[in-house]
């Protein structure tokens, strides 16, 4: 087993996490409720049912007048169909409000993610954040639905036709409830013994797997490239391994709860037929009756037969649980100050200034600044490039004044310190490029108009013609509404560049922060595209990002962190 997964195997056990996703959820106790009496009637027509069927076919045997049966025929009908509309109603109740759990705890945790993703997702890699996105929260928020609602309802339906049957022989209600049970209680108890850490497991392993996967397919060309397939999937076919065993240990446990619960329903069938045939001939039971009492255990054990799935499912909910509470108790990198300052208005056009004096960036998990010292003052319209070697701290710089990681020293912005604004605030404020801008699987539009949502078509064409794209977009079949596939597969680097220079001139920020923009692109494209984000954000304050000389001469100030 992976050393990821050791490490988080032992909070399967903790009920806590449980019970802190479901305080987000906030289940529905009407609609829970609903859901467990309307369940219990379709399992108490159910076993109305075949009661009412034994006891008519028994009572026709005996020829009697047709009015003595026409309740009986009757209530067949009103069983029969009071068991599909009582289950089709108890779907709609119950799955609603899974659902509507479901979207509370998904939104609640992208939201949090959404604040501590820059750079407060350290331990936790792309592919295993994703799932727990998706099947944890499914499993967390289905915990009702697959757990509680069949004990619940097990509880109530047991009940009801344990005393039926003890109206009719109280012995057999004994023996009934005996195999009840053992079918209910002992059942679930061994798929519990069995399978439970398996199960609670597999939700690690197969995030484990659903991490290594997307690492693999994100970098196969390399991977082919570098001649290390073999050395690349051997962990994931350990991961598998591991998965299998796991689910093979499930399957045990489910497996030897099956036979319990066909061992007890037999064992109860047998039972009632030992204790009602001599009631029948000692006069306590009618012969009518001794068809009911039979084909009970039939259909009674209905009831429990979803119990040991239930048991499993607590564990997968309590593993699952525990991986979403440790994004949603994860820290804010930059939390927001308990009172948050306004920004002073600028006119239009305007850019506020910007001051910083011995600023120094450490990120989340690390013992030593990525940058120290830094000071500049960005005035209004003033251009400045920030240049030094790989791994002198740029973009830690750029990280650390958009609020995605935590500063220490003195940093202003429009005469406020930036421990008083809200990394909102200092967002709306202070555009940023990254080095690397994400592409979406989508058309070109949606990729500018993520900037600005709301923003028109109009908008999105005149951002493509400040930035020279415009050309080549209107030569496509569909225009702006040509997807561009994933990571814009099917876009150069220069035009995935201009896109995400696009976003900015459509947001329009007063200041604007490019990290490393001509990263890899070929020296004429680099030249070209520094000359036309300069020339598109004058007048606009910019802070210029590179490793390279290109564009230096059109700026105002150049602070060289490599010398710091």
């Amino acid at each position: 087993m992976s050393a990821a997964v050791e490490a988080s195997a032992p909070e399967v056990a903790a009920p806590s996490s449980l019970k802190q996703v479901w305080a987000v959820i906030k289940p529905r106790r009407g609609k829970g409720l609903l859901s467990v009496l309307l369940a219990s009637l379709s399992l108490i027509c159910a076993i109305g049912l075949i009661a009412t069927s034994a006891w008519l076919i028994s009572r026709a045997w005996q020829q009697p007048p047709i009015l003595y049966l026409s309740v009986a025929v009757v209530s067949v009908r009103a069983f029969g169909l009071g068991r599909g509309v009582f289950r089709y109603c108890e779907r709609l109740v119950s799955h609603s409000a899974a659902l509507r759990g479901l979207t509370d705890l998904r939104v609640r945790l992208v939201e949090r993610v959404a604040v501590v993703a820059p750079s407060g997702m350290h331990g936790i890699r792309r592919g295993d954040a994703l799932r727990r996105l998706v099947d944890d929260v499914d499993t967390s928020a289905e915990f009702g639905l697959r757990t509680v609602l069949p004990s619940a309802t097990a509880i109530v339906v047991g009940a009801c036709v344990v005393g039926l049957v003890g109206w009719l022989l109280p012995l057999g209600a004994v023996i009934l409830l005996a195999g009840l049970l053992a079918a209910g209680i002992i059942a679930p108890w061994v798929t519990a013994r069995v399978g439970q850490d398996a199960a609670g497991r597999q939700v690690h392993l197969k995030g484990e797997l659903a991490a290594d996967m997307n690492s693999l397919f994100s970098h196969s060309a390399d991977v082919i490239a570098a001649g290390a397939v073999d050395a690349r999937t051997q962990p994931i076919r350990d991961l598998d391994s591991q998965l299998v065993t796991a689910e093979s240990q499930t399957a045990r446990g489910m497996g030897v709860a099956a036979a319990i619960g066909s061992a007890a329903q037999g064992l109860a069938l047998i039972g009632m037929i030992l204790v009602a045939v001599p009631a029948v001939r000692n006069g306590e039971l009618s012969g009518v009756n001794l068809a009911v009492l039979v084909l009970i255990p039939l259909v009674a054990f209905e009831i429990v037969v979803g119990l040991p799935s239930a048991a499993l499912w607590l564990a997968k909910a309590r593993a699952s649980s525990a991986r979403i509470v440790d994004l949603l108790d994860r820290r804010d990198p930059v939390p927001d100050p308990a009172v948050i300052e306004a920004l002073p208005k600028v006119g239009a056009g305007a850019s506020p200034q910007l001051s910083i004096e011995g600023l120094s960036v450490t990120w989340p998990g690390s013992s030593a600044p990525a940058v120290t010292d830094v000071s500049f003052t960005l005035t209004a319209g003033k251009r400045m490039a920030v240049v030094g070697p790989s791994g002198c701290g740029k973009s830690s710089l750029a990280a650390g004044l958009v609020k995605f990681a935590p500063i220490e020293g003195h940093a202003e912005l429009g005469g406020v310190a930036y421990q008083h604004l809200s990394g909102e605030e200092v967002r709306d404020v202070v555009g940023y490029c990254e080095q690397d801008a994400h592409i979406f699987d989508n058309t070109i539009a949606e990729n500018i108009r993520f900037a600005k949502q709301g923003a028109s078509d109009d908008d999105v064409i005149a951002s493509l013609r400040s930035v020279k794209l415009w050309d080549w977009v209107d030569s496509l079949p569909r225009g702006i509404h040509t997807n561009v596939g994933e990571h814009g597969a099917q876009l150069s680097g220069g035009q995935r560049q201009r896109i995400a220079l696009a976003r900015i001139v459509l947001a329009d920020p007063p200041i604007a922060i490019f990290d490393e923009p001509t990263e890899h692109l070929d020296p004429v494209t680099a030249q070209a595209l520094t000359d036309d984000i300069l020339n598109v954000m004058r007048g606009r304050s910019v802070i210029y990002i590179t490793h390279n000389l290109y564009g230096l001469d059109q700026v105002d100030e150049v602070l060289d962190l490599g010398a710091h």
